[in-house]
């Protein structure tokens, strides 16, 4: 009896074909399954910076670290620089001013973030709270107006973004949320996760949303603004 030790031409191609369908099949919950475990890790790299922006609060008279929009002028280090001893292993991060993204520290860096270059930021803080009285007061038309550059003068932190996810091509650690009132550039990513991105808010959740649920000009919602945000997103 003669026995067959080997695949005809046809059944290999059939077998090649079953692969394939097998693979096209796999790879949308492959795919789903790798974004959501960035999205996992994003959350908890926002969540380890909203406790870095907790306890350097704690220390420094309940005030925010500035960004590179005021921290110049206010001589002091932007808040990516200022929160590395309060972050895990930052204490033994020796880095210069002009050092940035993945360089400065991984925590800093969404592996969600599409941007090739890996020296911008994947996060920028609500530039809001570091807004001089004239600043907030030409959006309130008055001659000055509020500001809100400690914690304690936030009526709703669980309401009130502190950071979002930048979508910027330059080096950039803030967002202009009061510039959108004028036509501002949104930097905000608001789909960097599949038609969402991830906010860390005051009181140091982070939760994943819509950018529309917290800022739409025409529907008056504005969880950016400290003054005027009266309710808490919940899902």
């Amino acid at each position: 009896m003669r026995i067959r030790s080997a695949f005809t031409l046809i059944e290999l191609l059939v077998v090649i074909a079953i692969v394939g369908i097998l693979v096209m099949l796999l790879l949308p919950a492959v795919n789903a399954a790798r974004e959501a475990a960035h999205r996992t890790q994003c959350v908890s790299q926002l969540r380890q910076i909203g406790l870095g922006f907790i306890q350097f609060g704690d220390l420094n008279r309940d005030q925010f670290p500035p960004s590179s929009h005021s921290a110049l002028a206010r001589r002091e280090p932007p808040w990516g620089y200022a929160l590395l001893p309060f972050l895990e292993g930052g204490e033994a991060k020796q880095v210069a001013p002009g050092v940035s993204g993945g360089e400065l520290h991984s925590l800093y860096w969404c592996p969600s973030d599409p941007r090739p270059n890996h020296r911008l930021w994947s996060y920028g803080k609500n530039v809001w709270f570091e807004l001089t009285p004239s600043e907030t007061g030409e959006l309130r038309k008055l001659a000055k107006g509020p500001t809100y550059k400690t914690r304690r003068k936030i009526a709703n932190k669980a309401g009130t973004v502190l950071m979002g996810e930048l979508d910027s091509n330059s080096i950039g650690d803030h967002m202009m949320a009061h510039f959108w009132y004028y036509g501002g550039e949104v930097e905000v990513a608001q789909n960097r996760h599949r038609g969402i991105s991830n906010y860390l808010w005051v009181d140091g959740h982070v939760s994943a949303e819509i950018f529309v649920d917290t800022f739409d000009k025409e529907k008056k919602i504005d969880h950016w603004d400290p003054g005027q945000v009266t309710s808490v997103l919940t899902h």
